[in-house]
This record gives C-alpha cells, sequence and structure tokens, in this order.
C-alpha cells in the first residue's frame, strides 16, 4: 500500500525518513500546519515497538492495577503480532501514531492496516469448562441394587445428563463438563450368574406421541441420506440425525439411546448426541414395493405434516447451490419438493422431469420446501441409469447390478464403495484400468459374488470416476475387542464395517496377520497392503484401523487396511473402550454443556468443528495427567483419530493442560494438523482532534443473538399474564412473542435495547438486521417497531424515542427471514441507541425473531444479493 504525506512547506519533502522529528533540526515556527494524511500496514517489528511503549504501559496498568490482566495481554501483543480483545488496537495505536509523527497537527488521517486475533466464533463456548469423573456413587446410581459395575455401557451412558444434573449446584447456561467415566461395549451381568439384564424399549410412535424427552428405541434402518437414517419398528418411524454419513446398513437391527426433539416443520427425531447400537445386522433388505403416488396438489399439502410416509412424485429437478429442489405441475410457485443430503446425484438429472421415490421428513427451516430421504431418483420416462444401492447389492443373491456411491477405503486390489444405505466390495486387478482414491464419486456396474462371506464386484467390473465428494469425512469406527471380533468370525451375516482393533503384527510367508490377545478364534488379516503402510511394524503391536471384508478359513478376518500404527505411541487413543471395564478407572472422555433454557445436560457439539475430547488412555501411554508439549502430542493424535479428514478440516480439541484443568485448541488440517492461526487483517481510520489521536469507529455493534444477549439488554414495560416476551432461542436468534398455547394472546411491552453507541466521529452509519414474524397485522408497525433515542440513559419509559422506517417485512404466513438496512447519518455526533420495541394486545399478539443486528460506517461497494432456496432440515 503506497503512503500519502501531505505537508504544508515543500522543504519537508527533502526529508528522507518516514518520521518527522525535524523540529530540533529546522528553524520551523511554532504555528505551522502540518495536516497527514498516511496509510500504513504494520510490520512485525511495529507490533513490538507498541508493546513496549511506557505510555501504553501506563494505559494498561490502569485498567487493572491489581491483576495486571492488560499489561500482559499488552505484552503478548509484542510476541505473537497481532492485537486481541483485551488489547485492542483502538487503545495502544493512538500513542505509536503519535510517537512516529509527534508533529501531526489537527486534522491529520492515519489508515492502518494490522493483524487482529479472529477465533472462531464457536470458540467462546468454552469459557466455563472444568472436568468430572463419575464417582463409585454414580455408578450404583446408573445400575441400582441387582448389578454391580464400575462402568457405563451402551445401554447407560445416556444416564449421564442426569448423573450431571445431580452432581452440579446451580449450573449456568453454557458451563461444560468434561466427562471421564470407565465405558464397556459389553453389557454387566447380574450379579450370581444370572442373565443379561433385559433392556426396555419404548414404541416409536409411543415415543413421538409423548414428545420432547429422553428415549430408548429399538428397530430397523430402513432409508438412508448423506446425514441422517430412519429406524422402524411396528408401530411407527422416527429419524436420528449423525451429521455423517451413518455408517449402518439398511436392514440392520439397531437400538437407539437419547433425547428427541422437533425443529420446525421436521418431525420428532434424535440427534447426532443419541448413541446407536447394531444389535443384529441384516440379511436381507427390500423397498417398499407400494409408494403412496402424489400429486402437485397432495405434496403441498405434505408441508406442515411431520408424518414420515413411503411415497413416489415426478417433477422437474434444479439445483439452486448445494441444495435439490424439484417443481412439480400443481404446486404453488413458491413450494418445491427437496431431495435433502443425497450423497450424489448424477449431474445429468438437472433440468430434467425425474421420479423421485422415498420418505416425506416434515419441511425446511424456510417453509416452502417438502423435504424427501430419497430412495430412487430417474428420470421420468424411464430411461438413463437405475442404480441399485450398495446396501441393497450386498445383501442380495448373486447376480448383475449397477451402483454409484463414494470410496470409502482402498487396498491394492479395489476399494469400498459407499453410499448412504451400505458399502459395496469392488475386486480390482494390480494393474486397474481406473485408479480410484478416497472421496471419488464412482459407477461400478458388473456382477457380484460371494466371497468369504460378503457379495463382490468382480475384477471384470466396469468402473467410471464421476465426480468427488467429501461425506467421508468424520467416518466413525467401531472399536472391536477380542470378544467382538471372535463374535465376528461366529456371525452368519457377515458385514462391511469401519472398525479398529489392536494386537500384534505378524508376516506369515506373503501374509500380513493380527495376533489379537484373548481372542480364541479370530485373527486379523490384512489384505493386499500397500508395503509402505506396514513397513517396521512386524512384530510389534499395532493398531489398525480399516473395513472388514468377512472371514476366510472360519478364523481370519479379512481387513481393508486404512491406516496401522504402532500401539506403543497411540495407546489409548481409542474413542471407546470396547473391552469390559473392571474398574472405576476412567477410560473414555466426552463433553457436555448445559442448556439453561430447558435446565438439561446434553452432549456439546458444534457445526463449526468436529469435537475431540482426548482421552484417559492417551495421559496413561504419556505416563503424565497432563499434556505439556500440545504442539507435538495433537498432531500425531488427530491424524490417528480422523485419517480421511480433507485439507481444512477444523477440529477443537479438549486436553489437560495440567492435571484435571482442560483447555481447548482449535487445530486445522493441512499437510499436518496445526494449531489454527486466527488472526485477520483489519483496516482502522484514526484521526487527530483537539483532544488528540482517536480511531474512526467502522463497528459500532454487530450481534448474531446464537448464544446469548451479548450486549443487548431486555426491559419489560408491562406484561398482562406472561413471564417474559423477548428470549434468546436456542435456534440462534432473539425471539419475541405474548403467546401462550394455554391462555392465547396476552397484552405486553418489552424492549430488547442496544448498547449505548457514540456517533462522535460517524460518517455514514447504518443499520442492518434480518427478522421473521408471523401472527401479526395487518400493518406490523401496529405492533413491532425499530426505535431510535439519542437521550437514553437506561429507562426506555424517560427516553425519546423515534420510529425508523422498516421497508422489509417477511411473510406473515412464514418464518422467512429477510433483510434490512437502514441510514442512521440523520443522528451523526450523538450518542445513539437502538431498540426493537414488541406491544402486543389481546388481539393480536405477533411471533418475532431478530438475528445479525449490525451498526456500522457503510462499505463501499458492497453489493445487496439474495440468498438461494434453503432446503435444508436443520437438526437442532
Amino acid at each position: 500500500m503506497k503512503k500519502k504525506i501531505f505537508v504544508s512547506i515543500a522543504l519537508l519533502a527533502l526529508l528522507a525518513a518516514c518520521d518527522d522529528h525535524y523540529d530540533d533540526q529546522f528553524n520551523i515556527k511554532p504555528d505551522i500546519t502540518d495536516v497527514k494524511d498516511i496509510a500504513m500496514t504494520l510490520e512485525t517489528a511495529d507490533y513490538g515497538t507498541i508493546s513496549k511503549l511506557s505510555a501504553n504501559q501506563e494505559l494498561a496498568l490502569s485498567k487493572d492495577p491489581e491483576g495486571k490482566t492488560y499489561v500482559e495481554a499488552l505484552a503478548e501483543v509484542g510476541t505473537n503480532h497481532y492485537f486481541t480483545e483485551e488489547a485492542p488496537a483502538e487503545d495502544y495505536l493512538p500513542a505509536y501514531l503519535k510517537s512516529k509523527y509527534p508533529n501531526a497537527d489537527e486534522g491529520s488521517r492515519f489508515v492502518v492496516t494490522y493483524k487482529l486475533f479472529s477465533p472462531s466464533e464457536y470458540m467462546g463456548d468454552f469459557k466455563n469448562l472444568s472436568a468430572y469423573d463419575l464417582t463409585e456413587d454414580d455408578y450404583k446410581t446408573v445400575w441400582g441394587d441387582k448389578v454391580k459395575a464400575s462402568f457405563l455401557s451402551p445401554s447407560t451412558v445416556s444416564k449421564i445428563p442426569g448423573l450431571l444434573k445431580a452432581a452440579v449446584n446451580n449450573p449456568a447456561a453454557g458451563d461444560m463438563k468434561v466427562v471421564n467415566y470407565a465405558y464397556s461395549q459389553t453389557e454387566p451381568s447380574i450379579g450370581g450368574g444370572g442373565d443379561e439384564p433385559a433392556p426396555s424399549y419404548t414404541n416409536i410412535a409411543d415415543a413421538i406421541k409423548s414428545g420432547v424427552g429422553n428415549y430408548d428405541v429399538k428397530g430397523k434402518v430402513v432409508a438412508a441420506n448423506a446425514r441422517s437414517f430412519l429406524v422402524q419398528d411396528a408401530t411407527g418411524v422416527i429419524m436420528v440425525y449423525l451429521n455423517a454419513l451413518p455408517p449402518f446398513s439398511l436392514g440392520d437391527e439397531v437400538t437407539v439411546s437419547g433425547e428427541i426433539s422437533s425443529y420446525k416443520g421436521a418431525p420428532f427425531q434424535f440427534s447426532k448426541d443419541a448413541k446407536v447400537t447394531v444389535v443384529n445386522p441384516a440379511s436381507a433388505f427390500a423397498y417398499p414395493t407400494n409408494p403412496e403416488i402424489l400429486d402437485g396438489a397432495a405434496l403441498e399439502a405434505a408441508l406442515g405434516s411431520t408424518d414420515i410416509r413411503y411415497v413416489t412424485y415426478e417433477g422437474t429437478l434444479i439445483k439452486t447451490g448445494n441444495y435439490y429442489n424439484v417443481t412439480v405441475d400443481g404446486m404453488s410457485e413458491n413450494v418445491k419438493g427437496s431431495i435433502q443430503y443425497p450423497v450424489f446425484l448424477d449431474p445429468a438429472l438437472i433440468d430434467q422431469k425425474v421420479k423421485i421415490t422415498g420418505y416425506l421428513i416434515g419441511q425446511s427451516s424456510t417453509s416452502g420446501f417438502v423435504n424427501t430421504m430419497a430412495t430412487s431418483v430417474v428420470l421420468a420416462d424411464g430411461s438413463g441409469t437405475d442404480f441399485t444401492a450398495a446396501g441393497i447389492v450386498s445383501l442380495s443373491p448373486a447376480g448383475t447390478y449397477t451402483v454409484q456411491g463414494v470410496v470409502a477405503g482402498t487396498y491394492t486390489r479395489g476399494f469400498i464403495l459407499a453410499d448412504a444405505t451400505g458399502y459395496a466390495w469392488v475386486y480390482q486387478d494390480e494393474s486397474p484400468a481406473v485408479t480410484v482414491a478416497v472421496g471419488d464419486v464412482v459407477t461400478v456396474s458388473g456382477t457380484t459374488s460371494k466371497n468369504a462371506g460378503l457379495m463382490q464386484f468382480g475384477a471384470t467390473s466396469t468402473v467410471m470416476k464421476v465426480g468427488t465428494s467429501t461425506i467421508i469425512d468424520g467416518l466413525k469406527t467401531f472399536e472391536m475387542s477380542a470378544a467382538d471380533l471372535d463374535a465376528y468370525v461366529a456371525v452368519s451375516n457377515k458385514y462391511v464395517s469401519y472398525v479398529s482393533y489392536q494386537g500384534k503384527l505378524v508376516k506369515s510367508g506373503n501374509y500380513y496377520n493380527i495376533e489379537i490377545e484373548g481372542a480364541s478364534t479370530a485373527i486379523g488379516s490384512i489384505k493386499f497392503p500397500a508395503d509402505d503402510l506396514v513397513s517396521g511394524l512386524v512384530d510389534k503391536n499395532v493398531l489398525v484401523k480399516g473395513f472388514l471384508l468377512g472371514v476366510s478359513s472360519d478364523k481370519y478376518v479379512n481387513t481393508m487396511l486404512v491406516s496401522i500404527e504402532e500401539a506403543a505411541a497411540v495407546a489409548g487413543l481409542r474413542s471407546l473402550a470396547s473391552t469390559r471395564a473392571s474398574s472405576v478407572s476412567p477410560t473414555t472422555s466426552a463433553l457436555y454443556v448445559y442448556d439453561g433454557d430447558n435446565n438439561a445436560w446434553k452432549e456439546y457439539t458444534t457445526e463449526e468443528a468436529k469435537v475431540a475430547v482426548v482421552e484417559p488412555g492417551v495421559y496413561e501411554s504419556l505416563g503424565t495427567d497432563m499434556i505439556e508439549e500440545p504442539e507435538t502430542v495433537l498432531p500425531a493424535y488427530l491424524k490417528q483419530k480422523y485419517p480421511y479428514a480433507a485439507a481444512e478440516s477444523v477440529v477443537a480439541v479438549i486436553y489437560n493442560e495440567k492435571a484435571n484443568t482442560p483447555v481447548v485448541a482449535e487445530y486445522t488440517l493441512g499437510e499436518n494438523w496445526i494449531e489454527t492461526t486466527s488472526s485477520r487483517l483489519v483496516t482502522t481510520t484514526f484521526t487527530q482532534d483537539t483532544e488528540g489521536i482517536s480511531a474512526e469507529a467502522s463497528m459500532y455493534v454487530n450481534e448474531t443473538f446464537k448464544k446469548d444477549l451479548g450486549s443487548f439488554t431486555i426491559q419489560d414495560v408491562f406484561m398482562d399474564g406472561v413471564s417474559w416476551v423477548w428470549k434468546q432461542d436456542s435456534y440462534g436468534y432473539m425471539k419475541a412473542s405474548a403467546y401462550i398455547k394455554a391462555t392465547g394472546n396476552h397484552q405486553a411491552e418489552s424492549w430488547l435495547v442496544s448498547p449505548v453507541m457514540n456517533f462522535k466521529k460517524s460518517k455514514e452509519p447504518e443499520l442492518l438486521f434480518e427478522h421473521a414474524c408471523r401472527f401479526r397485522a395487518e400493518n406490523p408497525a401496529d405492533h413491532l417497531n425499530v426505535m431510535v433515542s439519542v437521550d437514553y440513559s437506561g429507562d426506555v419509559k424517560t427516553a425519546t424515542w423515534t420510529a425508523l422506517t422498516v421497508e422489509n417485512w417477511s411473510d406473515a404466513t412464514d418464518w422467512t427471514f429477510v433483510s434490512n438496512k437502514i441510514d442512521l447519518s440523520a443522528y451523526n455526533g450523538q450518542q445513539v441507541t437502538i431498540a426493537f420495541k414488541y406491544a402486543s394486545t389481546n388481539e393480536v399478539a405477533p411471533t418475532w425473531e431478530v438475528k445479525n443486528v449490525v451498526v456500522r460506517e457503510k462499505v463501499e461497494g458492497e453489493s445487496e444479493g439474495e440468498e438461494g432456496g434453503d432446503a435444508e432440515t436443520p437438526a437442532e
């Protein structure tokens, strides 16, 4: 960036240096006007200079004389080379500019570009982080008097929220606990050698009828997409949202334990926090043969319905961004079908009339999209390729099939292909015509036959690459103990599964096997591994990750290797302890957060990153109760935990910085896992007036309301029969309503008030926000207003308010958020407060949702585009 320096004396052009300490060198009159206009970008050394200026150190100390928090934050500016919230550039750059340009006069302007620490927004969730180890009393609470066990199992891990509720006094919303506990995949026996305790399950229909709550259900997987699957019992169907490719096959009998809830327009569903266990692998599967045929009117009539139905309909497939929607004759213009989270759709189908078969699963958060978990999408005229689902091929008799999916794993003689329904095993010659990699979308056509108890495409199959996909990211392993592997050998229904297990790697001739301690029958067998994967590991204890590919000679558990590492280097890095836990020593860790709205603990997840809690075994392998060198340990841990992670994947890692003192660090995958460098370039304009140099504000307020109120406050003026009006909604916005289902509309007045903003140096300030409302009057301003005041001093009733003109309102029939931008330049030079005023009556009580409130200086050249249609159904 060029520097522009304007001075009023031509002689100054002779100065060679940027600094202007020239008053001792020249006899210049003191009344000279020297108005600077300078643009600069801070160099690395400048941050050190700024942190060491005595004026800045005095300022930092004055903020907190005893704790010296801000003194330390200022010192870190010099070592980290960026500013932070605790050490803002607006506070410390004025002294630097004054020292660099001491003779600059009133009216001088400095445009400074610098680095600002900018962590991911979700990192603010981890402010109140501590640990809790389950106690013997906790295990007794879980198991009662009939079972003596100091561990949790698949049927009881869902009890953790209740244990935390009893153990933690007066938790605050957002408090987090790293829960350490002993875990076993094997359920305990009743003392005295009795039978296993028989778990009880709730009928799916009864769970849905009962509503929000924790349930254990049992049923078969009947459909799936790239993020969810459906479970059906004799009474009904329910969705399980994983936010990842389901690791289950169609027809598998599973148990699901966790909380069910319902998002707007969606059926009741289990969230990704639910625990899913396969209790009986599938031996056969077929989709229903009699889908309900819907025309456009019938499909549109499904809007608002939460019944899951198996249907078929025809329409034109259109792609908008990442979404696949369907226009159907007979539907209103703003209503469409939507294929939710397909693994992959052939691009040749776009803009064609197609026939869609699948399960209706409610409507999207943006009303007007009828979501379908598709089981088939083909050209309506019957031409084109009708693919068979991989999960069905694996359970079908030998025959000729065409499948399409994503490559989930490879070895030197073929690959595993995955779609949302299961896996297909494809065998290739040593020098295949088409070489594939993990993440490739491929079509396979050929004949299947049984090998090692599994159906397999043969080497003569045709393989064609048609695209790429990232759905394999985050694929989870099932950890298998010696007993689990013995059981796999014995089970008649062999299946493909992504697993991990440990043992000693031995070489027998050209074969690489895994001797598994404690196994009575099972021996691991690595199928045709690449030499570089096993090099140097023979005769060592190793941790294997890969896909099970059936059993040979009634004992060799064939494994398509994904990764293999020396067990000594990764001991304890497992996500689950799969052998029976024998003591209270923790083997597993998970992160839970307190939901203040629902007065409940739940496992913490975020859409912005994967969350990994370092397990107790890692500390055991290090011989310590803390990780002193996270920059060395954590990259190795993440490499082992996420072998399929795509470049730029982000993980929040929770680990013990000190004994029993958890902290969080964010890591991003490049060539290797490295701690995220979270800084961005920011440009701020500083001006000099009679009071000195100070920053021109470019951002006054920026609140998303995703997590809390932020800097806003709520003032209730009048409340008749309601305890609240404005409330932070768990879906990420502020919500106002004076309607109660049992008693109807109520009269109320409540204000959502911004902090006071100083527009002393503002030029073109503007207000931006998004909002949606329903159940309103024809004129929204009769009850809902955006107000502005220049004399607000803490009480909305004593201030003078003016209603701003809000141009854009959402249709009163749906929840679509619309954007507004309002010019505030009429209030330049004043102290300004913005408020969202809600006023209802006994006749009209609207529901108003507000998010992404920004007050800033106008951004020149910014375009105002429209967002595309959103066919997504958030699960939480």
